[in-house]
């Protein structure tokens, strides 16, 4: 058993490639030569560890699967490799074998779909998969160098499970490393105190429909797929409790994003009027907010519209339902509730989220300066 890895220089194009020359001697006796061009290697070390994971492979794995009898008809010999996908094949089974039958959120399933459709496939999809490379992802990075660093790392993020699927699948032994974009904390935009309470009396003004868009969002956190979603059956309005189950995504219902219900205390004015809109209701098992008229169910495009409405009203720019719940996870910063508890309120499925929201707690920053100042004393 043998491996070994060359280096070949192109000057005419200016790229490098490594190549590696593998030898294996299985136990059955079968002696296995590979030839093969490294996919993603930028450094002799690199190229050596992919061919000792080659070689590994060959020794569990053989080569492909041989026929009984070989095409000419010699006994033992082995058939010829199955041609190695390209991307735009292999995504179609990634998204039949992973994506759909992990059951992904219905959102999920259209963001996967779109960035295959809309970026990967249009720049690489023609390209064999063990062929993608590092300097791949270097092109698709300068190629959308005008988008936010966000939206191209959520390309990378859909190229690397793509890639993650074959390496695990066994289609390509090994996958370029997909280095994401360094990025800024995204900075968020909420109310402060008195300008919400402005949005709120304008919402009052509006109508109920509205006013209720906009407590759910402001006082209760919840998402807009959350709004559309709620029913009143899951309005505890004797013990004060939201029980958020179930999200709306384009008329797909399904679980609160993390797959994770929970639990809001309401504030009691939201309690008041979520008592009242009980009370009129013969139907608990009905959305609480409903299209215009009472009829069919609001989507997140009108629980939106509700919310803007209110905005116009109180002379603010219409922004739709995710500002409120940013400015409800900053009021609660900004009094003093424990991250612990907003990440419970609001659903974050991680800490790090909430993290954002507490440069606006004062009261850790003043319990700080006044250790230094009784040091001094």
């Amino acid at each position: 058993m043998s491996v070994k890895i060359r280096e070949r220089v192109y000057p005419e194009t200016n790229t490098v490639t490594w190549q590696a020359d593998i030898h294996v001697k299985l136990i059955d006796g079968r002696k296995i030569r590979e030839r093969a061009k490294i996919p993603g290697a930028t450094s002799r070390s690199a190229a050596l560890k992919w061919a000792k994971e080659r070689e590994r492979w060959l020794i569990l794995h053989g080569h492909e699967k041989e026929d009984d009898k070989a095409l000419d008809g010699q006994e033992g010999e082995a058939a010829a490799p199955p041609e190695m996908p390209t991307l735009a094949e292999f995504s179609e089974r990634f998204i039949a074998e992973y994506v759909l039958a992990n059951r992904l959120k219905p959102s999920t399933v259209y963001n996967r779909k779109k960035y295959i459709r809309a970026y990967l496939i249009p720049n690489l999809g023609d390209r064999p998969l063990d062929q993608i490379g590092e300097a791949d992802v270097q092109k698709l990075k300068a190629l959308y160098a005008h988008l936010a660093p966000s939206s191209v790392n959520a390309i990378l993020e859909v190229l690397g499970a793509v890639l993650r699927m074959g390496v695990e699948w066994g289609v390509i032994p090994a996958m370029p490393r997909v280095r994401k974009i360094k990025a800024q904390q995204h900075r968020f935009a909420y109310y402060d105190e008195v300008t919400y309470q402005r949005l709120v009396r304008a919402a009052g003004e509006v109508d109920e429909r509205s006013l209720l868009a906009v407590l759910l969002g402001g006082d209760a956190g919840l998402r807009g797929g959350e709004i559309a979603g709620l029913r009143l059956v899951h309005c505890d309005v004797e013990r004060g409790v939201l029980h958020i189950v179930e999200n709306d995504w384009r008329g797909k219902v399904g679980l609160p994003k993390g797959n994770r219900p929970r639990q809001v205390v309401m504030t009691a004015r939201l309690r008041a009027l979520l008592r009242e809109i009980k009370e009129r209701s013969d139907d608990h098992e009905e959305r609480a907010i409903a299209r215009s008229r009472g009829q069919g169910t609001a989507t997140t495009r009108v629980i939106a519209g509700l919310v803007q409405k209110a905005q116009r009203a109180a002379g603010l720019p219409p922004t739709g339902t995710h500002i409120l719940r940013h400015t409800f996870c900053s009021r609660l910063a900004a009094r003093g509730a424990t991250p612990r508890a907003i990440q419970e309120l609001a659903g974050h499925a991680s800490s790090s989220t909430t993290d954002r929201y507490m440069h606006l707690a004062p009261g850790a920053l003043r319990t700080a300066i006044a250790l230094i100042e009784g040091e001094s004393a």
